[in-house]
């Protein structure tokens, strides 16, 4: 039976090859032609004599999901509907952030893919599409790393000098529920690959604070790192997080400070979404400025995204940039996201699997 080829690491790979009695230097050949050209078969990596085409073909396949439907933004931001092997379907979000030159030209000033950890969410934050549609699945590495060489397919990057300059695991799932597969996928999307390769600055992870993971990983977590804080206390946070009576701001908070230990030259950014009379008063501006004060932190505040089913509001323009104002009078770095593929289901916790958001998106 073939192995998913994606699913390794680079030093996996070499070892399997070693214990299969392939020079370990076609490690480093093979994952070349996988993550730096986008190769799907290992007839095209030239390099490579016949013979051993043929043995890694009897040994390996090469992994893409099915497209399933593609969405496009007025934003320019592409939403990828994609189904997977057992025909469970995830979401991945492309997001450019489009310059012109002098001669109105455009080019890439920044592209990130957002991309899911999970299919569905166990966490259940109430104000998250994600969530509302209940967990199936964690997502394998090479269904996660697939995500990133899919659009570089769709958009043709392989020979472009245009790039994807940022990751960020912000789609649908809790990525330190799926840490060893998370991991591993962001090994093989830094992949040593001089010319497609991303650095670990550049590749965000964010979390709803699974602290006791967190605690666990915080050394070797070199990524940037996001908590889903949204609230600066217990008591609200609790409200609109169930995942706060297992762990609290406290322990998170904790665990936030370990990470920013072994990685002080790492900003942690804490992500609020403001709700309408739930979370955006000046008080609650206060208490958090109060709460991450011993922290090196930038918040990012981030408007409420509608979906169908959930009863929530967004916060007006004006509390919004109070709220801002407040943080940002303290010192605390506080801008506020821009909204990307509302129009599209694609912002900020609207991903979901559930037919109905599909088939309206």
């Amino acid at each position: 039976m073939k192995i998913g080829i994606l699913n390794f690491s680079k030093s996996e790979l070499t070892d399997f090859f070693i214990a299969h009695d392939i020079p370990k230097f076609r490690a480093n050949q093979v994952f070349s032609w996988l993550y730096n050209f986008g190769k799907l078969s290992f007839f095209e990596m030239s390099n490579i004599g016949k013979s051993l085409q043929e043995k890694l073909d009897t040994l390996f396949y090469i992994y893409r999901p099915v497209i399933q439907k593609i969405t496009q933004s007025t934003d320019g931001t592409i939403k990828f509907l994609l189904e997977l092997n057992d025909q469970n379907k995830i979401e991945t979000v492309f997001i450019p952030e489009i310059r012109r030159n002098q001669n109105n030209e455009k080019s890439w000033e920044r592209a990130t893919i957002c991309v899911s950890s999970q299919v569905g969410c166990s966490v259940g934050c109430l104000f998250c599409n994600t969530g509302y549609a209940g967990f199936i699945r964690n997502l394998s590495s090479e269904e996660i790393t697939t995500q990133l060489l899919i659009v570089k397919d769709y958009l043709n990057l392989w020979t472009s000098d245009d790039r994807i300059s940022n990751i960020v695991f912000m789609g649908m799932g809790e990525p330190l529920y799926n840490y060893s597969a998370v991991n591993t996928a962001m090994e093989n999307i830094i992949s040593d690959s001089t010319e497609h390769g991303i650095s670990r600055r550049k590749i965000t992870l964010s979390t709803s604070g699974i602290s006791n993971v967190l605690l666990k990983i915080a050394k070797d977590l070199t990524c940037r790192l996001a908590i889903s804080l949204h609230a600066p206390n217990d008591d609200i946070r609790s409200s609109i997080m169930p995942i706060n009576n297992i762990h609290n701001i406290e322990s998170v908070l904790n665990a936030c400070s370990e990470y920013y230990f072994h990685h002080s030259y790492l900003k942690i950014t804490f992500e609020y979404l403001l709700l309408n009379g739930v979370n955006d008063s000046k008080n609650c501006a206060y208490e958090l400025l109060e709460l991450l004060a011993p922290l090196n932190a930038k918040v990012n505040l981030i408007q409420f995204n509608q979906w169908d089913g959930c009863d929530f509001t967004p916060s007006s323009k004006s509390k919004t940039e109070q709220f801002a104002q407040i943080l940002e009078a303290e010192g605390l770095e506080a801008p506020i996201r821009k909204r990307r593929g509302e129009d599209i289901m694609a912002a900020c916790g609207q991903l979901s699997f559930l037919n109905k958001n599909i088939e309206n998106s």
